[in-house]
This record gives C-alpha cells, structure tokens and sequence, in this order.
C-alpha cells in the first residue's frame, strides 16, 4: 500500500493515480481487499473513494513447485505482454500502469481494474453461456497468433518454459496408474485395452510440442482467466449483462509458442462441466456448454483462414495439437482434480463427481490419442466430428444413469464471491492415490499447510 501510494503523485501520467494522489492530498485512504492468492502471488483490489485499481504481487517461486524456476521475470513479462496485448485488442485487457520491484525478492504489478469481474468460468457452471463472448476472445486470440514476430521475439519469456515442462511427469504419472493392474474403472479399460505403448507414444507426441515457437501465446488461457459482466439479478430480465465484454488476464506464462497452448484449455472445462450437467439430467446446459466450443473454434477458424496467413494444413494442425492440450487439461481434471470442485456437482456427493471425473479422463485419453500422427491422415472435418462424437457419447452414457434430477443451481463461486487461483490449487481436490510416492507425500503435505493458511485469509 505504501508503494502504491508513492507511485499515485500530481505529476503521474496515470489519472487513476493522479485521481487518487488528490483523494490522498484530501485525507481520504486506501482501502485493500485481496481477490486471490496462495501458491504464486497474491493480487488485491485497490481503491480511494471512486477510483479503484489492481494489484498483484509475486512470490520468487510459485510454492507447489518450490525447487522449479518460476522466475520473478515472469511478472515483468506479464506487464510488458499486457502493453503488447493491449495494442492489439484494446477492449480485451486492462491498461497496465506500472510494474516495480518489492524488496529483493517480489515484484508489484498494478493495472487498470476491469470493467468486468465475474471469471468466465461461472457461465459453464451455470449452464448457460454467453456466445458473443465466442466471437471476442477468437479475436483477441487470433490478432496475437497471427501478429508479425521476430525470431528473438519468439524467445520472450522463454525462462518460464523449464516451469511448464517439468509439469509432464504428473501427466506421466497419470497414464502411468491407468495401466496398474488393480486399476479397474473405465478409464483405465480404455487405458489397457490402447496399450501402454501407445498412450506413451501419445503423450510423447504432446510433449514434442513443448519446445515449438510459432507465435506469441497467453499460454494459461481457460475460462477463470477470463473475466465477464456478472450476471444480472433477476428483475432486469436479462440473461447476460448488456454488452457482452470480455477481458484477458493473468498474462505471466505468455511466451511463444503455438496456438494450440491458448485453444485447448479453453475447451477443457466446459467439457467437464457439460458432463456434470448431463450428469444431473440437464441435457440443454450440457449442449449450451458445447454448442459454445462449436462457437468459439468457428469464429476462431474463420478469423485465421481470413488472414490469408494460415493454410489448410496449418489450420488442421492448431485443431489437432489443440486436442492435444484439451487432453492435459482434462487429464489433470481426472487425475489431480484441477478445476473439478467447482463443477456443478454437490461437494459432498463424491460418488457422482468420480462419475464426471471417469468420462473426463475417458475423453482426455481419447483426445491424447487422436493427437498422434497415426490420426493425421484424417480430413479436418473428420477430426471435428470425432471430437464431437467423443463428448457426445459421453453426454449420452451420463444423462442415462440417475432418474431422479435435481434442479439447476447457480455457480456456488457466484454465490460464495470466491474467485478461482491457479497458484491456489488446495488439497482437497488432489486424488490420494496418486500421492502415494515419497515426493508426492512431501508435495501433499506442503500444500496443506499452505492452504490451511490461505482458507483462513479467504474467509477474512
């Protein structure tokens, strides 16, 4: 707070902050509310009367990792990929106002507060799913893949991909479990009826991506690092707030890379939450969920192929690699949890969240393998329909366990005002059976205590 206050002067170029320095010069105070945090960072919201900022400040490691590089650069990299997001797509990101060292060892990056800040996310939970948002985030995508780079340009941020690479050994793992012979759900059938052979072979055809520089990359782009309008109450009689505005955020892992890595996220969670819809009984949450991801990829396709940039073949691929990285994403949900409390699922119906989890990893596999070469040899609109055809028979298999339907609910992250962290992954929702290794004890336990301490700053 005192640094900020430093920064808001008469003479600031910022007029947020020569607007707060006035406030100050008046008696006013800052007030400091903080969003999210834990494991990485933790990031706030600023405010002096009217005028109200963001803030984040990072940690020298991000602490699930302690002993990867997780460079404090990155924060910087982040402020310097904001400017250059910002110059492509001005409506689609907060205008970044200064990035500046903390001590030796943290670093402060204050922006612009969005306009809107309901994480995206929430919609899928929901059900019910804004498509203009479809068109904006394919736009802002695409300007960033397709912007003119240099070969030096394509090295930014480079220091954070041993961080990303020294994720696979969990993907490993995961596979690896799959093929132990008391693993018998149906995952694993899929898993063993493959071979070991070739899911390796298809994890080893994702990891040759890692190291591929073809365009600058937001590089961790799902829904809760996105923000929209928050949902109107319910006398308005509107499903979506009026303008339908999307903002980019959380830009630290932006490098270069393909833009496969932006795609295949994306697809991820909505694809877990259309199966715990279906789950539930609610067929047209679960189709509003995947008719989105139709949305998205055709707004996203149309925009690259009217570039005249990118060829038949060049847009088969980015579909292909994008399975790819769905398939991480959502092999991470079946395997580790990621992201799976916040399906729409009861918390404590553990039951029904195995079931999800099953089709999550059964489609995740299946999307490893149709990365493969083997599946190359497939037209693109063969490959989307064997995309689709994969959710689709999973909706099917899940809408036909339960008779008795229990009634749609809001998200509870609405409810609760929680906002979702990538450096804030708890405990809970980590499968103790895949922590059973000597390293994964160490890794379990660290990250208890750290979220025993962020609950506790949560529910401040």
């Amino acid at each position: 707070m005192e640094h900020i206050k430093s920064r808001c002067t008469s003479s600031s170029e910022i007029d947020d902050l020569r607007t707060i320095n006035s406030y100050l010069s008046n008696g006013s105070e800052i007030n400091i509310e903080i969003l999210t945090g834990g494991l990485a960072n933790y990031s706030y919201a600023v405010s002096c009367e009217d005028i109200k900022i963001f803030a984040k400040l990072s940690f020298p490691v991000a602490q699930l990792f302690p002993d990867k590089p997780c460079p404090l650069s990155r924060t910087n990299n982040e402020y310097t990929m904001m400017k250059k997001f910002n110059s492509l797509n001005p409506s689609l990101v907060s205008t970044p106002y200064f990035c500046d060292d903390i001590g030796d060892d943290m670093k402060l990056l204050v922006t612009q507060y969005s306009p809107v800040d309901e994480q995206f996310g929430n919609q899928f939970i929901d059900g019910s799913v804004d498509k203009r948002t479809a068109d904006k985030i394919a736009e802002g995508l695409s300007r960033l893949h397709l912007k003119e780079t240099h070969i030096d340009e394509l090295q930014f941020n480079s220091e954070m991909k041993p961080w990303v690479q020294s994720l696979t050994p969990i993907l490993e793992k995961i596979l690896g479990d799959l093929h132990k012979p008391d693993n018998n759900n149906h995952v694993a059938a899929l898993a063993k009826q493959l071979g070991e052979d070739k899911t390796n072979s298809a994890l080893h055809a994702y990891v040759s991506t890692l190291d591929e520089s073809e365009c600058l990359i937001h590089a961790d782009c799902h829904p809760f690092n996105l923000l929209v309008g928050k949902k109107p109450s319910i006398e308005l009689l509107q499903e979506f707030e009026e303008s339908g505005s999307v903002v980019f955020v959380d830009f630290e892992m932006s490098r270069g890379g393909i833009p496969a890595t932006d795609i295949g996220p994306l697809r991820a969670f909505p694809i877990s939450c259309a199966f715990a819809h279906a789950l539930n009984g609610h067929r047209s949450a679960a189709d509003n969920c995947v008719d989105w991801i139709n949305s998205f990829w055709s707004a996203y396709e149309a925009k690259v192929r009217d570039s005249g940039l990118t060829t038949d073949e060049e847009v088969k691929k980015i579909f292909i690699q994008a399975m790819q990285y769905s398939a991480l994403y959502l092999l991470a949900g079946y395997g580790i949890g990621v992201h799976m409390e916040y399906l729409p699922v009861d918390q404590d119906n553990t039951k029904d969240l195995e079931r999800v989890k099953e089709s999550i990893g059964i489609v995740g596999l299946k999307f490893l393998m149709y990365g493969m070469d083997v599946e190359t040899e497939l037209s693109l609109e063969k490959l989307k329909a064997k995309f689709l055809q994969a959710i689709e028979e999973e909706v099917i298999q899940l809408i036909g366990v339960k008779k008795v339907r229990r009634n749609r609910r809001s998200s509870m992250l609405r409810m609760s005002g929680r906002r979702v962290s990538d450096g804030n992954i708890r405990a809970g929702i980590l499968d103790r059976k895949s922590t059973n290794s000597t390293n994964s004890a160490k890794l379990l336990g660290m990250i208890e205590s750290v979220s025993a301490a962020d609950e506790v700053i949560a529910m401040q």
